[in-house]
């Protein structure tokens, strides 16, 4: 590279960090709230002391002990210093995910850089939220997408092990383990067990056996008591949330009746469309699976947050890339779709309208329509 190009990369990298550093400054540094209980879980791993207490309240941490292993690793560094490792941390794992996603799309049509920047812009605000918040749901999206990368290339070892410690910070990747079984994929599944089983004896470290035993019951304990009581709150964008607030919270029986009824359809579906994959000579069909699964997390969720949709990123990606393949009805209402998903925000929306989409978890309507562009496409032998 000569001098000239080698300044312009360096003024370039420059100004790119430099511009990151004031929006950490002047936005993201005041809030980061969920970072700061991991790094409290952090220091309290290390001290020996009990993780999961109710006078925390809202803020109570809810991750496994495995987690706080991770996330003691933070606390060798001041608070102040370790929010700023974590909003760069963060900023890489998006990265990632974009790269991998984008390599595991099957027959691309698309460029690289109009993928990445439509899907940016219809899911940016939920990548927003998540990095304001210290969230740690774009360091799982990346680890599963290690996963995907490598039931690809059909190293089951390896997605074993990435599936396994995706685990560590929430059970979302669960909804995986049918799909492992269905698809005889028993190595990763073996795989997952293997690093699960380490992450269970590692707080054995700080506690002890019979302390890390009864760590476990907390946690256990805290996610049973902790879940009902804020699957109503304003920002829940699940199935579970949506019901609730359509039968205003006084539905009893139906809300959940109905959250039932919507996996047992959804899962239907979504093994015929398996089914369609295994009959047709598909390129990569784990990719359009594993983006609908990626989804399910979201929409079945007890606390499926707002910007837990960023669970969405591969299938955005996958209906972008085929989108001039539907028929032109089908591509005008996943094109409205689409921007409804990306300019849902108080400054577009009007307060009051923008009230009413979030306070009734609307936005579910919006990924169920993604659910249906994925079949089309499966059933159209398009991915």
């Amino acid at each position: 590279m000569r001098r000239k190009d080698r300044r312009v990369c360096f003024l370039l990298g420059a100004l790119v960090v430099s511009s990151l550093l004031a929006v950490y400054f002047l936005g993201v540094r005041k809030d980061m709230s969920d970072f700061r209980v991991c790094y409290q879980g952090g220091e309290r791993i290390r001290q020996a002391e009990t993780l999961y207490r109710v006078s925390d309240g809202h803020m109570q941490y809810k991750y496994s002990p495995a987690s706080a292993v991770f996330f003691a690793a933070f606390t060798f560094l001041p608070y102040g210093w370790a929010k700023l490792v974590w909003f760069f941390l963060e900023l890489l794992f998006l990265v990632l995910a974009f790269l991998v996603f984008l390599k595991a799309l099957p027959a691309k049509t698309k460029t690289n850089t109009f993928l990445g920047v439509f899907s940016f812009l219809i899911l940016g605000k939920f990548f927003g939220r998540e990095i304001q918040l210290g969230q740690v749901n774009l360091l799982i999206i990346t680890v599963l997408a290690g996963t995907i990368m490598f039931l690809l290339q059909g190293k089951d070892l390896l997605a074993g092990l990435f599936w396994g410690a995706s685990l560590f910070f929430k059970p979302y990747a669960l909804v995986f383990f049918p799909y492992f079984l269905l698809k005889k994929r028993i190595t990763v599944i073996l795989g997952g067990g293997a690093i699960l089983s380490l992450g269970f004896l590692m707080p054995a470290f700080f506690y002890g056996i019979r302390g890390n035993i009864l760590v476990h019951k907390e946690w256990g304990k805290t996610l049973s008591l902790s879940t009902p009581r804020l699957i109503e709150t304003y920002d829940n964008a699940s199935f579970h949330a949506f019901f609730q607030k359509l039968f205003m919270g006084k539905g009893g029986f139906w809300p959940e009746a109905l959250v039932g009824a919507s996996l047992l359809i959804i899962g239907s579906v979504f093994l015929f469309l398996m089914r369609a994959g295994q009959k047709k000579s598909l390129s990569r069909p784990e990719t359009l699976e594993a983006s609908f699964l990626l989804l399910l997390i979201p929409l079945f969720s007890p606390l499926g947050w707002y910007y837990n949709y960023l669970y969405g990123l591969l299938a955005v990606m996958l209906i972008l890339d085929k989108i001039d393949r539907f028929p032109r009805w089908l591509k005008y209402a996943a094109v409205v779709n689409l921007v409804i998903i990306g300019s849902a925000l108080r400054e577009i929306f009007g307060q009051a309208l923008f009230a009413f989409y979030t306070g009734h978890s609307l936005v579910v309507l919006n990924f169920l329509f993604i659910l249906f562009c994925l079949s089309h496409l499966r059933l159209r032998q398009q991915a």
